[in-house]
């Protein structure tokens, strides 16, 4: 594994460079769809960053190379200094990178057979951490961390509602302790006032782990209310990367413009009643 040296003071935890993916058409004559083309950014420590972009911009794509799903055919990327994107799953396994998805339906994401401290369990269990007495700990003190009450250890998925589910997800992903989590969609198939509380369980968790977050959203609210810093795709390109305020208040982009105008906020960032 390759390392890169930073010279400021603060190494990005995540840092992506030149990243670009086509996927090939299979029928003669039909050329590769480019789906990210030339990808660009980085994320810092306990950082969010708000992933947007409409649906076919390249954001899940983007998500499952950042987490090792797929291999992308062009670029780098680094985690904590250190080059990743040509590793196998077997070996990010053996590097215990750090690295944690969530998604959004977390029911799928679950085993519909599994009691629900056996999954929380499952990550403890592969990277060898703990005792069993010890991993029973760390399981109940994380339910706890997730609002949900021990008993639910012993109950399985189709038992929960879907808030519920996709606490056990979180709780899942955050259990070894990641230092970046990659979220994709997690509040959008969720009422509203479940959103809020997945939100708000967020953001104190952050706090609590201190962890770097990847959030792909649609939504312009969810990407205000939680993250620090805007990555904007259209068609595949980074077409704005700034701090929140920047993309909300003097967006730069037409793309961004158009996309705030319609999620009714105004010129100032503030959003249209």
């Amino acid at each position: 594994m390759n390392k890169r040296n930073y010279p400021d003071a603060l190494t990005p935890y995540l840092l992506v460079e030149g990243l670009s993916h086509s996927f090939d058409r299979k029928r003669p004559g039909k050329k590769q769809r480019l789906v990210l083309e030339d990808v660009n950014f980085r994320i810092y420590p306990k950082q969010f960053t708000g992933l947007v972009g409409e649906s076919g911009s390249g954001k899940s794509t983007l998500a499952r190379i950042v987490s090792g799903q797929m291999r992308p055919m062009q670029g780098n990327i680094y985690l904590n200094g250190t080059e990743i994107s040509r590793l196998s799953r077997r070996a990010r396994r053996a590097a215990n990178l750090g690295i944690q998805m969530i998604f959004q339906d977390p029911y799928s994401s679950l085993h519909p057979e599994q009691t629900i401290a056996r999954q929380i369990e499952e990550s403890l269990i592969v990277h060898k951490i703990g005792s069993k007495d010890e991993r029973k700990h760390r399981i109940l003190q994380m339910l706890e961390e997730v609002g949900l009450d021990p008993d639910v250890r012993d109950r399985y998925p189709r038992d929960l509602s879907g808030g519920q589910q996709q606490r056990v997800a979180i709780a899942c992903a955050l259990i070894t302790k990641p230092k970046l989590l990659i979220a994709d969609e997690v509040v959008s198939a969720l009422d509203l006032s479940v959103q809020a509380q997945i939100l708000n369980l967020l953001q104190d968790l952050r706090q609590k782990q201190d962890f770097a977050c990847l959030f792909i959203s649609h939504d312009l609210d969810v990407i205000h209310y939680l993250c620090d810093r805007v990555l904007v795709l259209y068609q595949g390109k980074v077409v704005e990367e700034n701090k929140l305020e920047r993309v909300f208040h003097r967006p730069q982009a037409p793309y961004t413009k158009r996309l705030l105008e319609a999620a009714g906020f105004e010129e100032d960032g503030s959003l249209n009643p």
